[in-house]
């Protein structure tokens, strides 16, 4: 620490609390130590041991007792855990509660020599280890809430009715209010969500939106594969709605396809689905029972090949289900497409088309229903191709300005400095609101 109102990063230690960090693919937390290295601070970092995504530990770990290990040149502590990652509701439980108690109990070597902890809360049960080293050692922490719980954990299908229900939704709402009291301060990544716990009781000046950036070392404008189009049997005047990602049930991909039905007249237009996920067979079928020729299925691509690919098309599609709960989610796509220069297509509720309206940056339509967005596709493919890159640079304007690393990790270190010398509202630096 420096003198009265100053913290000088490079003495400042920050313990990183997240219950997944690498070899697990998780690329976010990984992230979060690099840009607080790039600012001066000292990171170390307390995590699970890793499991995810199949839910057996990852060979050369142990099982049962915690180990320091290094990555990336950071002091890495793991705790034990019950490894799982299925459906079950009491395997996932019992995954998360074991690693809150092993953080909490075993953790105490690397969190007692930090000036602040960060806890990158997903679950929102990655948060007791620091909530308890505030209260015994007042290690002060900033919570960044990556989503809202407990109305995330019921929306995935979890304990949908009955007494467990009621008990689990009282305990979490409980717990979660606490971590958000005893923070110094609160940071998510959309203004949704922060308007959501505002509501909720947390006091306005203690929340902030810091959204997470894409990883602008592979995401960038770029030239387009010369090969996709090829290999699909697309010509260059063919127009190509890309959607790159997860296809699960969250994504609503069937109405891209339903949409696609409807669009028979058009014969030009292709959608293109890059990724794997549960709901992928399903989309198969109901693409195959269309008759269409102009549905496409791509195997995974490597992230440093996925910037060329987004290139190759016309436009790229964001797709999420009618639900409450994402009306206040910001799924990392946006940011990466708005990163890339590329127009997008949001067929997605809330915050995400906000995004896209507010930069100025393509088109939005109403999430769930194929008529209208097979209007849409019409819309945009009507649109001259000089104004679809015009919108693409758009995008990446309010990108560099509100969404990237540069915007989002100065916040994000004010805030680590302001609750390291005692308190987010002692020095009167700037937050985002």
């Amino acid at each position: 620490m420096t003198g009265a109102g100053t913290v000088d990063p490079a003495v400042t230690r920050v313990a990183l609390i997240s219950q997944f960090f690498p070899p697990e693919p998780v690329p976010i937390p990984l992230g979060l130590t690099r840009c607080l290295r790039r600012q001066g601070f000292e990171v170390d970092v307390l995590t699970g041991v890793p499991n995810y995504p199949t839910g057996i530990v990852h060979a050369g770990y142990p099982h049962r007792r915690p180990v320091m290990d290094e990555v990336d040149g950071l002091r890495v502590l793991r705790t034990p855990l019950h490894p799982s990652h299925d459906r079950s509701a009491v395997g996932r439980a019992a995954n998360y509660l074991t690693w809150a108690a092993s953080s909490t109990l075993l953790g105490s070597s690397l969190l007692r020599t930090a000036d602040v902890a960060l806890v990158y809360s997903s679950p929102a049960t990655a948060a007791a280890a620091a909530l308890t080293a505030r209260l015994r050692w007042g290690i002060p922490y900033v919570l960044m809430v990556m989503d809202l719980w407990p109305d995330s954990v019921f929306a995935t299908g979890f304990l949908t009715r009955g007494p467990a229900r009621r008990v689990a939704e009282t305990t979490l709402s409980r717990f979660t209010d606490l971590t958000y009291r005893w923070a110094e301060h609160v940071t998510v990544p959309s203004p949704g969500l922060r308007d959501t716990l505002a509501a909720r009781g947390v006091p306005t000046e203690k929340v902030s939106v810091v959204y997470n950036w894409a990883d602008e070392k592979l995401m960038q404008p770029t030239e387009p594969d010369p090969h996709l189009r090829t290999r699909l049997g697309l010509s260059p005047d063919d127009f190509v709605v890309l959607y790159g990602g997860n296809h699960g049930p969250a994504q609503d991909l069937g109405v891209a396809v339903a949409a696609m039905g409807q669009l028979r007249d058009l014969t030009d237009v292709h959608l293109v689905l890059v990724g794997d996920g549960v709901s992928k067979p399903a989309l198969r079928t109901a693409a195959g029972e269309l008759g269409l020729r102009t549905i496409h299925f791509v195997d995974p691509v490597a992230p440093e090949h996925m910037a060329a690919v987004m290139a190759a098309a016309d436009i790229q599609l964001v797709c999420l289900a009618d639900e409450p709960l994402f009306q206040i989610t910001m799924p990392s796509k946006v940011q990466t497409i708005l990163a890339c220069g590329q127009p997008v297509l949001s067929c997605a509720p809330g915050d995400a088309a906000r995004a896209v309206r507010e930069a100025g940056a393509g088109f939005t339509t109403a999430p769930g229903n194929p008529q209208q967005l097979a209007q849409t596709i019409r819309l945009a493919h009507a649109t001259p191709r000089a104004q679809l890159r015009a919108m693409g640079l758009a995008g990446l304007d309010h990108y560099r300005l509100l969404m990237s690393e540069g915007a989002n990790a100065q916040v994000l270190a004010e805030l680590l400095a302001a609750a390291a010398q005692g308190g987010s509202r002692s020095n009167g630096k700037r937050v985002r609101r």
